[in-house]
């Protein structure tokens, strides 16, 4: 059977659409682009069945069609219903692909297509959020034993994953992709930052400068968000429950409040934990009138819109909602992940880092030789992906000298 028939998607027609992107993404991922004729074409990948579950848009599918080129039997679907670009489906379809994904599936379509991949019995899977790792186990528990590895994308992944372990339920090697310096310094700050501030933007059309924003959470993705926030001319409290976090709040300049007293002030919230109820229901009443709530972390579950009244539709991707008590907020893509949901995501050059950590992940877990378990991405890994980008820019580093070597093996005075 081919791609077309194993597959589930929406419009086929839309693949010279999909196509396009695709092309655009491959043209401005040299890191990716060099790693794949180095190290993904030795043949340790040739024949195995590799499914690749996240945001389904053009470079997740770039990801797809590299690891294909390299011999894998590539199977996709999206990691979150709202982000899946259905022309981007058609287009791997297209190129051979296999795809279970349509944009905006219900609840019930998307955990029967993540189920229909989990059938293909892959052996490595590239995931976000641990979406198809947790069903596998909840649901195909006997496909488990025969996964060579899991390389985890995101932060609420990788939590989840840790809880798998701590259960005792890993019993095949996965690697936490997401804490690879290659990718959370620069996808989960500069990415998520620039993205979603890019993606409200393009949703809300409203100016920044002067607005009051509450970032909720202050890990990578956090630091990103208040970091842009500011930069566009907004004034930034940042919530935070952990006291180191929220003592680097303060010293970056930034005011540091609690919820409740954050909220009432804040023209726009941003969820950035990756975790449940960031917003809780209770809080949603001391939502200031016309604020903006978007989502930066994984899930919608961050946002406890269902709190709100309900919803009309006041521009495309914008939903008001009353506030109990009074007042109107404005949900941004029904509090889904903003920058993907309601833009394209982060810029290509910051997902050539990170898929660069995803395909040197899978390669290594194609290999062989790791425990059951979570594994921390290699060191020397992270370093060729940082020395292959910077020999992209032109830039050269010097070495240390022998006297600097030799004064940093000493341990005497």
């Amino acid at each position: 059977m081919d791609a077309a028939a194993r597959s589930r998607i929406a419009d086929p027609s839309l693949a010279a659409t999909g196509e396009q992107k695709i092309q655009w993404v491959a043209k401005h991922s040299p890191v990716l682009n060099r790693l794949a004729r180095t190290r993904l074409s030795d043949g340790a990948l040739r024949g195995r069945r590799v499914a690749v579950v996240v945001h389904l848009e053009a470079k997740t599918a770039y990801l797809a069609l590299l690891l294909a080129e390299a011999g894998a039997q590539v199977v996709a679907a999206g990691s979150n219903p709202g982000s899946t670009q259905d022309a981007i489906c058609a287009a791997l379809v297209a190129r051979g692909v296999e795809v279970h994904a349509s944009h905006d599936a219900s609840r019930e379509q998307f955990d029967a297509d993540l189920l229909a991949v989990a059938d293909t019995e892959p052996e490595l899977v590239v995931d976000d959020g641990a979406e198809l790792t947790a069903r596998i186990l909840e649901h195909r528990p006997e496909l488990a034993a025969r996964l060579a590895g899991v390389t985890e994308e995101t932060t609420t992944g990788v939590a989840r994953l840790r809880a798998m372990d701590a259960a005792g339920k890993l019993s095949f090697p996965a690697i936490a992709a997401n804490d690879a310096r290659c990718k959370h310094l620069f996808d989960n700050r500069y990415g998520t930052g620039q993205s979603t501030l890019a993606a409200i933007d393009r949703l809300t059309n409203l100016n920044f400068a002067g607005r009051e924003f509450c970032i909720v959470g202050y890990g990578w993705v956090g630091k990103g968000l208040a970091r842009y926030a500011g930069g566009q001319g907004g004034r930034v409290t940042v919530v935070e429950i952990e006291p180191v976090a929220a003592l680097e709040a303060h010293m970056d300049g930034h005011r540091v409040a609690r919820l409740e007293d954050a909220l009432p002030d804040a023209d726009v919230v941003i969820a950035a934990t990756g975790a449940t109820d960031a917003v809780p229901a209770d809080a949603i009443p001391l939502l200031k009138d016309g604020v903006l709530l978007a989502n930066g972390g994984h899930h919608e579950r961050e946002l406890a819109i269902d709190a709100l009244g309900s919803g009309e539709e006041v521009r495309p991707g914008v939903n008001e909602h009353a506030i109990p008590g009074g007042g109107r907020a404005y949900v941004l893509v029904d509090g889904r992940q903003t920058n993907v949901a309601g833009g394209d995501g982060h810029p290509v050059e910051i997902m050539d880092l990170s898929f660069s950590v995803q395909a040197l992940a899978v390669h290594l877990l194609a290999g062989g030789g790791l425990a059951p378990g979570l594994h921390l991405f290699p060191a020397e890994l992270d370093a060729e992906i940082a020395r292959t980008k910077l020999a992209t820019l032109g830039i050269e580093l010097g070495e240390p000298t022998q006297k600097q070597r030799e004064f940093s093996e000493r341990w005497n005075v």
